[in-house]
């Protein structure tokens, strides 16, 4: 079935000059299509070419769970268009508990507040029902078996910040837990029952195959089976100990798993491996697997860290001997902007490239469509035998979106790219932001950035040049503009922090060097003010308008989740690009401290501190109408090169 859907878009892209695009498609208007000499005929390298969606909310661009039935036909057919076959949905439970204990758990009224939840992401008040949840992951799924793509269920300890367990299943049946060494998933809702004990792990169990009843009706078979095992637990301090519980957890539910599914290809995720495993014990635990059932999930490939340092299949003994995948992470949920590091990524896939041991070639970000020429990068790669350089994506990526601005787009990409990968997987320039007059600055960042930086400024001027009318421009042009901006900006307020030590520790500092100062930290705030002027130029980046997106999918029932909404995006895991904290948060944060800052000066106080509580911002903030916060400059080509005009050295 997959097949056909492939040659089907591919005949209309060789011959009908059709380009395929996440947010869109380039359909031109031909009367006729010349299926003349079309003699042609491909194979995928990697078996697996996959896709995960993650469990964040915030922004609709980015978090795949505001998603309504519509927004996932959409991905399912780019999924296709882009010969991927394989995605996964780490969205929430949706009504599994409800499904595998009808008697313990009922469905809650979504219309009131849910008990158990927490702050941050850990706050999963409901914005739809979980019988509306439920459906539409059972139509979605429907939709992508239907044209023969594959997903994976989750099996294993599924207790986890995105999946918590129900007040009502955890008052009926009184679970045990496992021990808990340590603050982190130590709430009742989100700690381990005790597998070890009664008939813990079959419990577990019933929640997977619960899943696969009611929602993987149709799956393409064989089956695929993921787990994470203990991800991210420390039930003990001794380390042995721990380690000891999490292989065991693992051996047990792999067992199960071939109990129940034999056939079944059994995924083991690299996460835990990554975080807490050293690699001589991931070398030592895949001797004891089957080869034959047994697929390593890895997801890490493109992590900075390097030789021994590396936590990844470079250094677990699998090249050749062990099926594993080669992946990309891309970034935490924090990083919404474009940030692939090209170096790394073509530098190991050279290592995976003629292995027949690496089996599959994922995208595994915690965000989705937050690097739009990744994207092209990894779908060209997934399908391809040899290794398509990001040079070469770019040139197509260029010519097949831009049209009549091929060329300035490129120009803009090519200056852009060096800057975007200078962030790893995580921050932004909030960051920078929120504590600027705090902690020192990273004073070896600032000397390996500000070249790249100040090198690609110059897109501002070229960007100038784009038009407004074409929707890909309008958003690949703020894209590159805000991520080229959140650099600008964290180097500005590191050059401060550098600056304002020295002006604390010389007694002598003249005016014009305390101008001076003053006049940092007001370019930075004023830089601040542009971001978000950029920000609120696309209804990609504004909670307001993705809450109105929610609302107009699904009658959003709780009138108290936009609180949660704005609690979701704006914790310390989660901050990013969103326009509502960058207008009224992060920009007003740096104009309080450089208003205390003038102060000080003008005291010649030079110990005093300048700090602002960012998280009292942040509550004034949350208690305030999410409405009131909207974006309101005018979406126009004027306000655009104005944004732009303004960070044109």
């Amino acid at each position: 079935m997959r097949s056909v859907w492939y040659g089907l878009y591919d005949l209309l892209e060789r011959r009908g000059g059709c380009h395929w695009f996440w947010d869109g498609d380039v359909v031109p208007k031909r009367d006729t299509i010349d299926l003349s000499n079309l003699d042609v005929r491909e194979e995928a390298h990697f078996e697996y070419r996959a896709i995960r969606y993650f469990a964040h909310r915030g922004l609709t661009r980015f978090q795949a769970e505001h998603w309504g039935l519509d927004d996932w036909k959409k991905e399912i057919d780019w999924i296709l268009k882009r010969r991927l076959n394989t995605f996964m949905l780490r969205i929430g439970q949706d009504d599994v508990f409800q499904r595998a204990f009808q008697d313990v758990c009922p469905y809650p009224d979504a219309s009131k507040p849910q008990p158990g939840m927490y702050k941050g992401y850990n706050d999963r008040t409901l914005f739809w029902s979980l019988q509306f949840r439920g459906q539409l992951r059972h139509d979605l799924q429907k939709y992508a078996f239907d044209r023969g793509l594959m997903s994976p269920e989750d099996f294993g300890t599924m207790s986890h910040w995105y999946s918590p367990t129900p007040d009502s299943f955890l008052a009926n049946k009184k679970p045990p837990f496992l021990p808990q060494a340590n603050s982190t998933h130590a709430e009742p809702h989100l700690r381990v029952w005790d597998i070890r004990t009664g008939n813990w792990a079959e419990e577990y169990w019933k929640l997977t195959k619960t899943a696969i009843d009611a929602y993987d009706q149709g799956a393409p078979e064989p089956r695929l089976l993921h787990t994470i095992g203990l991800g991210e637990r420390r039930c003990y301090k001794d380390r042995k100990a721990n380690f000891d519980l999490k292989v065991k957890t693992l051996n047990k539910f792999l067992d199960m798993a071939k109990r129940d599914y034999p056939d079944a290809k059994l995924l083991i995720a690299g996460w835990d491996f990554y975080l807490t495993w050293k690699n001589e014990e991931v070398r030592e635990y895949l001797k004891t697997l089957d080869k034959d059932s047994v697929l390593l999930w890895d997801y890490e490939a493109d992590d900075a860290k390097r030789g021994a340092k590396a936590r990844n299949f470079t250094n677990w003994d699998v090249i050749g001997k062990f099926p594993y995948t080669y992946s990309i992470f891309l970034a935490y949920e924090k990083a919404l902007d474009a940030r692939a590091n090209y170096e790394i990524i073509e530098e190991r896939q050279k290592l995976v490239q003629n292995d027949s041991f690496c089996k599959g070639y994922i995208l595994w970000p915690e965000s989705s469509h937050t690097d739009t020429l990744l994207l092209r990068f990894f779908t060209a790669n997934a399908w391809s035998d040899k290794l398509v350089p990001h040079g070469d994506v770019l040139d197509e990526f260029c010519a097949s979106r831009y049209g009549a601005s091929a060329e300035v787009m490129k120009a803009a990409w090519k200056a852009a790219l060096p800057a975007s990968w200078l962030r790893g997987w995580g921050n932004n320039y909030s960051y920078a932001v929120l504590d600027i007059g705090g902690n020192p600055p990273p004073m070896k960042l600032i000397d390996q950035w500000k070249q790249p930086v100040e090198d690609a400024q110059k897109v501002f001027t070229l960007l100038q040049q784009v038009p407004w009318d074409d929707p890909f421009v309008q958003r690949d042009a703020i894209d590159i503009a805000r991520m080229v901006l959140d650099r600008l900006i964290a180097v500005r307020v590191w050059e401060f922090g550098r600056d304002l030590i020295a002006w604390r520790t010389n007694t002598t500092a003249s005016v014009q060097q305390q101008d001076a100062l003053l006049a940092k930290i007001n370019r930075v705030a004023e830089l601040c003010d542009a971001m978000a002027d950029l920000l609120a130029l696309h209804t990609d980046y504004s909670l307001w308008e993705s809450y109105q997106r929610l609302d107009a999918v699904e009658k959003i029932r709780n009138p108290a989740f936009e609180k949660t909404l704005f609690e979701n995006a704006s914790c310390d895991y989660c901050r990013s690009h969103q326009y509502e904290l960058a207008r009224h948060w992060y920009a007003q944060h740096v104009k309080a401290v450089a208003a205390k800052l003038a102060k000080v000066v003008a005291a010649g106080d030079r110990k005093a501190d300048i700090s602002v509580k960012a998280e009292k911002e942040r509550l004034a903030l949350k208690a305030r109408p999410l409405e009131s916060l909207k974006p309101t400059l005018p979406r126009t080509a004027e306000s655009f090169r104005r944004v732009l005009g303004s960070l044109v050295k």
